[in-house]
């Protein structure tokens, strides 16, 4: 028998539910460029963290309408296209004459669901899936950017360099000089000749700039930077395939422990441990 989820919020009056409705749920975050969530996208981010943290359990009825509109302070319509976002992401299927059933999150393809794994709330960065998806993306990186040696053309080279250059001029302008990189990846990402690299480098630009807004450092502008860009792509311009694996690999042994120790620093992690792990690196 499916049981059905029971809400993890408590109940509240009517003058109290009233209140409630001007404001967004908890777990609700602003979209890039400071724009105002709507209300079924931030209901809809909060079930997913309920959802990914198992507080609405696998194969559980998700609670009705009705008592999600209570919950949070919305009316039943927007709790209805709520849903309908977690159906595009494949966390709760609609079965009939049971309700809607919750889905397993590991199985659904959409980064949505990685996102919020990453940062459950605003501020709140899970060190153990920054440590898995920093380790995969590594691994990516490397064989991406090989294939981006191998299969390169002139053109590509071309305006590899022209983004590298820009860079150079936009080392006191952190919010464009991260989207310069990010502009960066996706071109090299171009290179390798393969769409599945082009989508996986937009989505992995896609949980930095998350982690960004929770004030963790993952490329700081400075010249070094950009000199270490430099070399990369001049690599790649060469066709060295093992040595742009290589220059990759390097870069990411590096960076990894750093980017881990602003993200445990950013989540309330003592400065003295935040070192200790940076220093056995």
């Amino acid at each position: 028998m499916v049981e059905r989820a029971k809400s993890s919020k408590p109940r509240e009056s009517k003058s109290v539910g009233k209140a409630r409705k001007t404001q967004a749920p908890p777990a609700a975050s602003k979209p890039r460029g400071d724009k105002p969530a709507r209300k079924a996208d931030s209901v809809a981010r909060d079930l997913l963290r309920r959802i990914t943290k198992g507080e609405l359990q696998l194969g559980a009825v998700l609670p009705k309408e009705a008592e999600l509109a209570t919950d949070y302070g919305v009316n039943r319509g927007v709790i209805r296209e709520a849903i309908k976002l977690l159906e595009v992401h494949r966390l709760v299927e609609p079965v009939r004459r049971r309700g809607t059933i919750v889905l397993d999150p590991l199985r659904s393809m959409s980064p949505e669901v990685l996102l919020v794994l990453l940062v459950p709330r605003p501020g709140d960065v899970d060190l153990a899936v920054l440590s898995g998806f920093l380790e995969v993306r590594a691994k990516l990186d490397a064989d991406m950017t090989a294939a981006a040696a191998q299969r390169r053309s002139k053109q590509d080279v071309e305006t590899l360099r022209a983004k590298v250059n820009r860079l150079s001029t936009l080392i006191d302008e952190p919010r464009e000089y991260i989207a310069s990189v990010h502009e960066l990846t996706l071109t090299l990402a171009r290179c390798a000749c393969n769409p599945v690299y082009e989508m996986l480098a937009a989505f992995n630009s896609r949980v930095t700039a998350e982690l960004e807004q929770s004030l963790v450092a993952t490329r700081p502008p400075s010249a070094e930077h950009v000199e270490g860009i430099r070399i990369l792509i001049e690599l790649v311009a060469a066709g060295d395939v093992d040595g742009a694996r290589q220059a990759v690999v390097g870069f990411h042994r590096w960076a990894i422990p750093r980017i881990m120790a602003s993200a445990a620093l950013a989540s309330g992690k003592p400065l003295s441990l935040v070192m200790s792990d940076l220093n056995q690196s």
